[in-house]
Parts: structure tokens; C-alpha cells; sequence
């Protein structure tokens, strides 16, 4: 049966020859269901590593902070990812900011570029040449609307910047609207008192909120949220559920990757909450469909 994607031409992957048990190709588990998935119309989230989820929701493709390269200044990943050449084109993809492990030049450039991409403020200028269709800047609380999704850009507590180069990119969070189900994305953010705000003008259904790259907090609790926070910030957004993000893929301090054990901590909270039933976890290169959970 001839599939409906059409994925195109498969690119060479000679960059990742030295990185073999960092990628994963057509034979691995996530890229056969995905592309199950997609041919049999399943709506799905996929947790492709980091902030990286693929969610597919009626019809329409979303990526979220694309990351998909081996390493990251010579810190491995944990977990392998799937080729970025062998992801489907996407409708949309939404970055939260700029830092190199959000927006990754080397991912974007084995992405298929018919996608429509919503970026913060003064961010657009760092994609250079790479020849993506249409790149939508969204400044703090602006909208973008067409006829398959509603993107709401919002704020986090996170530093802004990605070089000397690029100094004064924003970062943001992003409510979406895809016919009747609503997304949180969360991005990467400490935890701060506006997601009471945001729990108040916002409907939200699913929650993707990060929840590692905590330790040590002495420097990082400004920037990022512990599990703990996230569950809080969960219940201050008022979401139906949540989706842990940002775990188990990489870490700036290696050592401190055992110690953190985000994901062990974060159901021990929603479970000490008595919210373990509102809680999916998609750990990295698994997937999950909708019609078995909502």
C-alpha cells in the first residue's frame, strides 16, 4: 500500500558515520511507529529527546524546539536520536529561544523547509540562509492565527541571547489551539508566579513543562524548574495534563545527570499530589497516542 507522506528523498548522512549509537534510522522503534501513525491517521505526541516532541494532531504536524544532532559542545547525548532527514515535513514548528540546545542549526538544516516557523523576537536572523519558507517573529503576547492553529506567545522566566553574536533574542513560551485541544509548551523556564496569570486567561488541556536541568540549583534555579516546581506550576496553569519535557537527554555538568533523576522525582510528586492519572510520560523515543489515554 502506497504510503499517503510523502517523506522525500533520504539525505546522506555522512556526519553521522562517527556517531553510529547516536542516531537512530528507519529500523528503530520510534521511526516505524510514527510512521505507522501517520499512515493510519493516529493522532499521537512523540518524544524525540530534550524539548523535542512531534505531536500530531488532526492532520496538522508540529515540532517543537528541534534537536536532533549527536552531541552538543562535545556532551554526548544519553539517548540516540532519530535522523532528522527522516521526519516528515512539518506544518509548523514553534522554538522557544535561541540557545544551541533549542535551536540547532545542524537539525534545521536536515528538516524539511516547506514548514511554517514561529520564533521570539529578534531570533529570525539567526536562521542566516537556511531557506525555511515562511519564519514568523512573535513579540511577547502577540498571536499567530491561520486556518489549522492559533499560537499565543508567552512569558517564561529564562535568559534571553544566544552569542555575542546574537545577544538580545527573547525567549517564550507557547499556548496552541488545534481544533478542540489545547497545548501548553512550556520551553525552558524557571518557575515564576506567571503561570497563575496564564492558568487564568488560557484553557489549557496538555501541559508540556520541563522538568530537569536543575543541578546544581545554586546557579540554575533562575533559568530552569525542578520537578517539584514543575508539578506546581502544573497545577497553578490549571491544565487537564502534563507532559514532563527536558530530561534525559543532556546536561550541561554531566555529573550531575544521576543526581537530578528528574523523571523519578517528578512521579513521586504528581503521585504524592494525587495526580498520577493526569500525568503521561512519554520518555525519549516513545510515543504516545491519543485515542488510548484522552
Amino acid at each position: 500500500m502506497k504510503r499517503w507522506i510523502d517523506f522525500g528523498k533520504r539525505q546522506r548522512v555522512k556526519d553521522y558515520r562517527l556517531h553510529k549509537r547516536f542516531f537512530l534510522d528507519e529500523k528503530s522503534f520510534i521511526y516505524r511507529e510514527i510512521i505507522y501513525a501517520l499512515n493510519h491517521g493516529l493522532d499521537f505526541v512523540a518524544n524525540l529527546g530534550h524539548s523535542t516532541f512531534f505531536i500530531f494532531y488532526k492532520g496538522v504536524k508540529v515540532l517543537t524546539d528541534p534537536f536532533l544532532s549527536p552531541h552538543i559542545f562535545g556532551i554526548r547525548r544519553q539517548k540516540p536520536a532519530l535522523r532528522p532527514d527522516l521526519l516528515p515535513e512539518m506544518d509548523y514548528i514553534l522554538i522557544s529561544h535561541a540557545h544551541y540546545d533549542h535551536l540547532d542549526m545542524r537539525t534545521l538544516r536536515r528538516l524539511k523547509r516547506g514548514a511554517k516557523v514561529i520564533v521570539p523576537e529578534n531570533v529570525k536572523a539567526v536562521f542566516g540562509m537556511t531557506k525555511f519558507s515562511h519564519i514568523r517573529e512573535l513579540k511577547l503576547f502577540d498571536e499567530y492565527q491561520d486556518s489549522n492553529i492559533k499560537i499565543h506567545a508567552l512569558p517564561v522566566k529564562h535568559n534571553k541571547g544566544r552569542s555575542i553574536l546574537f545577544p538580545n533574542t527573547e525567549t517564550v513560551s507557547y499556548y496552541f489551539e488545534i481544533g478542540d485541544k489545547s497545548f501548553y509548551f512550556g520551553g525552558d523556564t524557571a518557575y515564576f508566579e506567571g503561570f497563575r496569570e496564564i492558568g487564568r486567561s488560557h484553557k489549557i488541556e496538555i501541559a508540556l513543562l520541563p522538568v530537569g536541568g536543575y543541578e546544581p540549583t545554586l546557579f540554575l534555579k533562575n533559568v530552569h524548574m525542578s520537578p517539584w516546581e514543575a508539578v506546581q506550576a502544573f497545577v497553578e496553569l490549571k491544565a487537564e495534563f502534563i507532559i514532563p519535557i527536558h530530561y534525559a537527554t543532556f546536561h550541561t555538568i554531566p555529573k550531575f545527570v544521576k543526581i537530578e533523576a528528574p523523571l523519578k522525582y517528578f512521579k513521586e510528586e504528581i503521585e504524592k499530589k494525587g495526580m498520577s492519572s493526569r500525568a503521561f510520560i512519554i520518555e525519549p523515543n516513545q510515543i504516545m497516542i491519543f485515542e488510548n489515554c484522552v
